[in-house]
């Protein structure tokens, strides 16, 4: 990075400002990811953290960005942004510590060897929702992730210390309108700063509420038309097309783009095809469609890709938020609002208001002990939506594709995650709060593979809503009070009223791609069955191929499936047979 830093250096294909560095009398920085902050504001906010140690001011420049420090005695800090998009990976290599933007790189210049690790790979596949499992561990066995929010300090005498620096918890003080104003000035202000300068912008533009706001914020602060990109399948549609016409009407300055699929472009298709992951995707699994949707963006010329990963995580609210309502709003709004989602869901109202109640007093100790007792001995039905009114939705048929030995480590894993629970000197977030983040840092990972997905393409995603400020303006009001079962996202209604046409803000609608499942399942079983049948996942003694192929079975079939979780698998084992199998790195 440095001439004078030998152990701090890059290499691969970077687009123009993704990579930025800084120095000052007594400090060096790099920030990896989208620093949108000018050069003057990062050399004086380095020299002022330099002279008082506020080292965190450094997060707050706008965008998400990894952030690097090494001061003048040696020390090197590491900061994440707050979601987790730009994560750091490190591995100890005797008495150092290699650290990296990749893990792959980081167990190659460790020495690990770069074995996968079998139990983190099981984790992913059946409990994504509980990353506390397998907290900081990664695919790659001896290989550590710094996640969302997290910083590290090496000292030069090789010293680690690990911590949260920022815990995303909200403030129950904070207002609604507050909150709305925060939300718009962030999200203007993120636009502006992405299409004020040379590079092309264009945008996801589905129909749903996040990229179509986007959009129309990036087409008011454009001097260019803005180009935005829609997929349609004639054959399996989604319900996005006829949407997106209507909005992209009533926006100046939009150019909507159509991108047709075919029966090359569903799921599961040419999976083989597929650029080696650093990390196991299950976006694998769609790689035909995102490539062609990809070469359609880039075919117009190199850029910024806007897009509206992160919008449902921050905006809407999963199932056990319900059990915040109590405490923050009163259980009056706990059966108000327990009653309409019930109904919506045609589920009881009764049974939806009680579960709720008792999740607001179950400890998570609690929960993690349950959750080992099903790890043990799986359900056989599908998890319904009632189900994730928990700390977590439980284990659905796809637990049972796990060997016995792995179901019973998962489970012991589960128990020891009980007997330390709520341990820590920082207070435990609710069960809404949590699940909240968890969605969070999934939408992160998958804006990250995103991004080396379309880096082949010359074509550099962004997704505003996974901005600093964004997540902060978003996060810092509770979630009983920034979320109404009656009105869409009413944060992003209210803080983008008159800058967004007010019907992509009324749509309660979302597009539907289970049609292309079932019809990319069918077309590829031979190859799925092939592929499973032989998959490493099976001598790293993760899963039972035959309990697969009979889930697969009954895809083909049209019968319910646990699509995500065989995306995850395949995700797994695609990413296995591109690393060796998972015995060492090649």
């Amino acid at each position: 990075m440095w001439p004078a830093e030998r152990f701090l250096w890059t290499w691969g294909h970077w687009h123009p400002g993704e990579v930025r560095t800084v120095e000052c009398a007594r400090a060096r920085l790099v920030t990896v990811g989208q620093c949108l902050a000018s050069a003057t504001t990062m050399r004086q906010d380095l020299a002022r953290s330099a002279g008082d140690g506020h080292w965190e001011r450094l997060t707050r420049w706008p965008g998400a960005y990894l952030l690097m420090t090494v001061r003048d005695d040696g020390a090197f800090t590491a900061y994440t942004d707050p979601a987790g998009q730009f994560p750091l990976y490190y591995a100890q290599s005797g008495d150092r510590t290699v650290i990296a933007t990749r893990a792959t790189a980081a167990a190659l210049l460790a020495g690990t060897g770069g074995a996968a690790d079998p139990t983190t790979l099981a984790a992913h596949i059946v409990c994504p929702s509980v990353p506390e499992l397998t907290a900081g561990r990664t695919a790659l066995a001896g290989v550590q992730q710094l996640g969302g929010g997290q910083a590290l300090r090496i000292e030069p005498s090789g010293a680690l210390e690990h911590w949260t620096y920022e815990r995303l918890d909200a403030d129950s003080g904070a207002g609604f309108a507050e909150s709305a104003e925060r939300l718009r000035s962030a999200l203007t202000s993120a636009m502006s700063l992405r299409t004020g300068g040379s590079a092309r912008v264009t945008s996801d533009f589905s129909g749903g509420m996040d990229s179509t706001s986007l959009a129309a914020l990036a087409a008011r602060t454009s001097s260019e038309p803005l180009d935005a990109y829609v997929y349609h399948h004639p054959e399996a549609p989604a319900g996005d097309l006829e949407h997106a016409l209507a909005y992209a009407a009533m926006i100046p300055g939009l150019r909507l783009n159509v991108t047709r699929g075919d029966e090359a472009s569903l799921p599961y298709r040419d999976m083989g095809e597929q650029l080696p992951a650093d990390q196991p995707d299950p976006g694998a699994v769609i790689g035909a469609r995102l490539r062609l949707r990809l070469s359609h963006i880039a075919a117009g010329g190199r850029g910024i890709h806007l897009t509206g990963e992160g919008g449902d995580a921050l905006l809407a609210a999963p199932p056990s938020c319900l059990a915040d309502l109590p405490a923050v709003a009163g259980v009056r709004r706990l059966v108000r609002d327990g009653r309409a989602l019930a109904r919506m869901r045609k589920v009881s109202p009764a049974s939806t208001v009680s579960r709720a109640l008792r999740l607001a007093r179950t400890p998570k100790r609690k929960a993690f002990d349950e959750l080992a007792l099903l790890l043990e001995e799986p359900p056989r039905h599908t998890t319904q939506w009632l189900d994730a009114v928990a700390w977590w939705p439980p284990p659905g048929p796809e637990a049972a594709w796990l060997t016995t030995g792995m179901r019973r480590r998962l489970a012991e894993l589960a128990r020891e995650r009980s007997r330390c629970s709520d341990s820590g000197s920082a207070p435990s977030k609710t069960p809404g709060a949590r699940a909240v983040l968890c969605e969070l840092r999934n939408s992160a990972a998958v804006q990250n593979r995103l991004i080396e997905t379309a880096r082949v393409f010359g074509t550099w995603p962004h997704a505003p809503f996974l901005d600093g400020e964004v997540v902060r303006a978003c996060l810092r009001l509770p979630p009983a009070h920034r979320t109404d079962p009656f009105v869409v996202k009413p944060l992003l209604a209210a803080g983008l009223t008159g800058l967004v046409p007010d019907d992509v803000l009324r749509r309660r609608t979302k597009g539907d791609y289970s049609a292309e499942n079932y019809r990319g399942v069918r077309l590829s079983a031979d190859e799925i069955r092939v592929r499973l049948s032989r998959s490493p996942l099976a001598d790293l003694g993760v899963i039972e191929p035959s309990r697969v192929i009979a889930s697969l079975d009954r895809a083909v079939a049209g019968l319910p499936a646990p699509f995500p979780a065989l995306d995850r698998l395949l995700g797994a084992d695609i990413w296995l047979a591109s690393h060796g199998d998972g015995k060492e790195l090649t």
